[in-house]
């Protein structure tokens, strides 16, 4: 990674990752500020924030943009997650001050036109009420809320019914004042792009940011709660997450877990996959996957299954953990995690977007930056005694299982006691 990183005089901080080999910019303005941000009345402003900064300026309104990038031939769009929002594009190298005056435009002068807020407080009902009709979706956010009940980080991203309904003009301007700074940006680029271009260009079409310094979070370490968490539906499927408390962003440990993760459910030839699905015949679905956030973490298995199949599944999961932390894993299977996660490491490399993604969303959340080759190395040192005394420390825990079937609570509770 032969990156550039400069903190201006306002508070911004510019990152850039050249790669001569290609002829077009992925850029990236990534602002500290996610659902673990939010007041409880202010439950999905972030993401809500992310949808009507495409919603017009005084000087362009919402077809203007689309047409704008449209003309530069460039992809534009954003996402929300629980730590951070981020708005992207990705355009030939040329047109940097093009996209970039507007991206800059939107985010420091977009209106929030009543009109606008209301049509879309319905498009933001509309996505919420279909991620919470999709089981597979909503059986992580029932696990989520759950396993740290009452912490910020519990709160789902798109909000409640009740609270997007609450949001207005005067709600989007004192959340724009709190969170869109100067202290809580990072622009982050990746291609052929010259850095110190870069950083001219961001000094002058920044200068209208509000100038405050970078807003650091209380990282109030959140309680963790096991137990069965049970939601009832009349589907064909049963949904399950089983789960844990796990690392927190930054941990010297991640690297063993990242081969933990993968070696346990990650890919076809994992212990969970072979077990679950290709020796029983039990799930179509079934992977563990962890999610790292400053002072917290979650680690889990989802299986998709017949809701006659429930307690057949937990159980493997249940010996296949508990495997894991009695007998170190072999140097054969150690090995060929280690190749599995390089290999996609270096796969994932080869985009602009990716490179801009990885070094954006490390900055702006504190994070080491490393290379990939560096990465690589880390993943390379780790050892089976590395990787058992984790599995030792996390998975002698209580679990926090959540299921989204057409099975009752009390029919669970005796399935799974």
């Amino acid at each position: 990674m032969n990156y550039q990183q400069t903190l201006l005089p306002s508070g911004i901080t510019v990152i850039t990752d050249q790669m001569p080999s290609v002829k077009s910019v992925a850029l990236g303005l990534w602002f500290s500020v996610g659902t673990r941000d939010e007041a409880h009345d202010e439950a999905g402003m972030s993401h809500f924030m992310e949808h009507m900064m495409f919603k017009g300026t005084p000087t362009r309104s919402p077809l203007d943009i689309s047409m704008h990038f449209d003309r530069l031939g460039a992809e534009l769009n954003a996402f929300t997650s629980k730590e951070y929002t981020c708005y992207y594009s990705r355009f030939a190298s040329d047109k940097l001050r093009d996209a970039l005056s507007v991206l800059a435009d939107m985010v420091i002068n977009s209106e929030f036109d009543n009109e606008a807020i209301t049509l879309e407080r319905e498009v933001v009902q509309e996505e919420l009420v279909r991620s919470i009709d999709a089981p597979d979706d909503f059986v992580f956010e029932l696990f989520s809320q759950n396993i740290i009940k009452g912490h910020a980080l519990s709160h789902p991203i798109l909000g409640t019914k009740e609270s997007i309904a609450s949001f207005s003009h005067e709600a989007c301007v004192s959340y724009l004042q709190k969170h869109y700074s100067t202290g809580n940006l990072t622009v982050a680029a990746a291609g052929d792009i010259d850095h110190d271009a870069l950083v001219d260009l961001v000094t002058t079409l920044f200068d209208a940011m509000p100038q405050k310094p970078h807003q650091p979070r209380d990282l109030v370490k959140p309680q963790s709660f096991s137990g069965l968490f049970v939601e009832t539906r009349d589907i064909e499927q049963a949904h399950i997450v089983y789960g844990f408390p796990w690392l927190e962003l930054g941990d010297p440990r991640r690297f063993a877990s990242g081969i933990l993760t993968t070696a346990l459910g990650g890919s076809m030839s994992s212990r969970l996959f072979q077990e679950v699905r290709e020796k029983r015949g039990l799930a179509y679905t079934i992977y563990a996957t962890q999610g790292t956030y400053q002072g917290a973490g979650q680690w889990c298995v989802y299986a998709g299954t017949r809701p006659s199949n429930i307690a057949d599944v937990v159980d493997i999961i249940k010996r296949e953990l508990s495997q894991f932390a009695e007998e170190p894993l072999s140097q054969d299977e150690l090995q060929r995690n280690v190749e599995l996660i390089s290999g996609q490491l270096l796969l994932s490399s080869e985009t602009t977007t990716s490179h801009m993604s990885r070094i954006g969303k490390r900055e702006c959340l504190g994070a080491e930056q490393l290379s990939i080759d560096e990465a690589i190395e880390r993943y390379r040192s780790v050892t089976p005694a590395d990787i058992q005394t984790l599995a030792q420390s996390y998975f002698n825990q209580d679990p926090t299982i959540a299921i989204v079937s057409s099975r009752s609570v009390d029919e669970l509770h005796t399935l799974l006691d």
